[in-house]
């Protein structure tokens, strides 16, 4: 009789179900890092040489690592939400239009990674940098329920920043609410230009050590759930402006303190992974890192203003101005040998770490060149735990468990179309076509393609020299917009 698995053993059939690769007791846990703005060349596995990152290198050698992973969006909104609907960005008439007001990007209608596995029976939690929006299409009043939001779309518990680090909610959210309201004053936001301080909460966010309570609201998730099986969606706000790493770490790395940001991160990772160790829950763990785009080359022009620093030690406000600018002067790549950064519609923009630990499954120390995309996950997750995408949902989503699994497949996702402001970007196989007749803000018709292949680092431009390849690349994103689903 042929053996049948269903993925990690919710329905196991089988004569022998020691030889089955998802022959794991219970369901598996997800715990899903995800990086803010840091870039291919900030991790030692994939290149860094100046920013050391063991645990992250460790947890590449158990796991896989992907050398062809892009980001479906240039900038952190875009890419999360991707991720969160397995829908490409630019569906999002919000995103694609810039015209988001911050409301809650997601329908709750809709299939999303959270709800997915909630509907098998997983406690969800969302514990990071949020940055989907809360609420209807009406002005948020941050004194009164944040609603619809996290919860709405399939989260249990949700604790996280608003959008960014360098945000000027300066609290967090918990839930529903915003977190620490004073009772007796109206919460009103920081103004860093003005150096106004928030008004309206009993504490304002310490810059320094946001990463390490984000890290301990992690822990706390996962100690709580050990004996249930459990999706932890987990955003730190590292490397994003501001640059603040906490005080044992600032003086660590040979990038200055953007290195020694990133090192704090890596510090986080190893603390995730030695939990799980702890609680005997690695071997029925998938644990994933990645990042939600490409590094930045220069420091935003918020960098270092309305700091709250716990520790003023090692000139650390100073250098927060500088931190991205200062690393870059120092030899370091952030996207090692791609073009431009976060933003860009070139590489730089989309091509980050991807690893992923899935023990008994996933063979240890290999290297994938497949290519994947951001909006993969939510397909990859419901092939694991046998959910059912409904028809409105996941339109841009391939599953991806054949490449960790090693199973062959008759289809693999050759082609992915991403979305920056200044331009979409469209890559089939070798070829990469930049458009920019769909920038949000000022539309031209100008290409550019480049046979990726030949020439990784997008210096020449074949728009003139192919125009049969640039007239099929055209026409085949097009497609892609047209059609409100992808093709492989």
């Amino acid at each position: 009789m042929k053996t049948k698995y269903i993925f990690l053993g919710i329905i196991i059939s089988s004569l022998s179900i020691c030889q089955g690769v998802y022959a794991q007791s219970g369901k598996p846990n997800v715990v899903f890092i995800m990086a803010d703005d840091l870039g291919i060349g900030d991790v030692s596995c994939y290149g860094a040489t100046m920013i050391k990152t063991p645990e992250i290198d460790n947890l590449a050698s158990q796991g896989m690592k992907f050398e062809n992973f892009y980001t479906a969006g240039a900038t952190c909104t875009p890419t999360r939400y991707s991720i969160l609907t397995g829908r490409y960005s630019f569906r999002s008439p919000d995103i694609a239009t810039d015209n988001w007001k911050r409301n809650l990007l997601l329908d709750p209608n809709d299939m999303s990674i959270a709800a997915l596995f909630k509907q098998k029976g997983y406690k969800t939690a969302a514990i990071g940098k949020w940055h989907q929006g809360y609420g209807g299409k009406v002005k948020l009043n941050w004194d009164e329920t944040l609603k619809p939001g996290p919860l709405e779309i399939g989260f249990d518990y949700h604790w996280g920043l608003p959008s960014n680090h360098n945000d000027q909610t300066r609290g967090y959210v918990e839930n529903h609410r915003l977190f620490g309201l004073d009772p007796n004053t109206p919460y009103k936001q920081a103004d860093r230009n003005k150096e106004e301080p928030v008004q309206g909460l009993l504490f304002d966010r310490e810059d320094d050590n946001v990463n390490a309570l984000l890290t301990e609201r992690a822990i706390d998730f996962i100690r709580t759930n050990k004996d249930d099986s459990f999706f932890l969606y987990f955003t730190p706000t590292i490397a994003h402006t501001h640059i603040t790493p906490n005080s044992k770490f600032r003086g660590t790395s040979e990038a200055g303190q953007y290195g020694d940001f990133v090192q704090e991160l890596d510090f986080y990772v190893g603390k995730i992974m030695d939990l799980l160790d702890e609680l005997n829950l690695s071997e029925n763990t998938m644990l994933i890192f990645t990042s939600d785009n490409g590094g930045q080359l220069n420091d935003h022009h918020t960098a270092g203003l309305g700091l709250n620093l716990a520790d003023e030690s090692n000139d650390v406000r100073l250098k927060a101005k500088s931190a991205k600018t200062d690393a870059r002067e120092m030899g370091h790549k952030t996207n090692l040998e791609f073009r431009d950064g976060k933003g860009s519609p070139y590489q730089g923009g989309f091509r980050v770490p991807l690893i992923v630990r899935w023990p008994g499954v996933t063979t240890a120390g290999i290297t994938s060149d497949r290519l994947v995309c951001s909006s993969d996950f939510l397909a990859t997750f419901a092939s694991m735990i046998d959910v059912k995408i409904p028809k409105n949902s996941g339109e841009d989503s391939f599953s991806f468990i054949d490449i960790l699994n090693n199973d062959k497949v008759d289809v693999p996702r050759t082609k992915v179309a991403l979305f920056s402001k200044k331009a979409r970007s469209f890559v089939d196989r070798n070829w990469k076509l930049v458009d920019y007749s769909y920038a949000v803000k000022k539309t031209k018709e100008t290409f550019e393609l480049f046979n990726l292949a030949e020439d990784p680092g997008e210096e020449n431009d074949l728009s003139t020299k192919e125009p049969k390849q640039l007239s099929l690349m055209r026409k085949n994103l097009k497609k892609i917009v047209d059609a409100g689903k992808s093709i492989h």
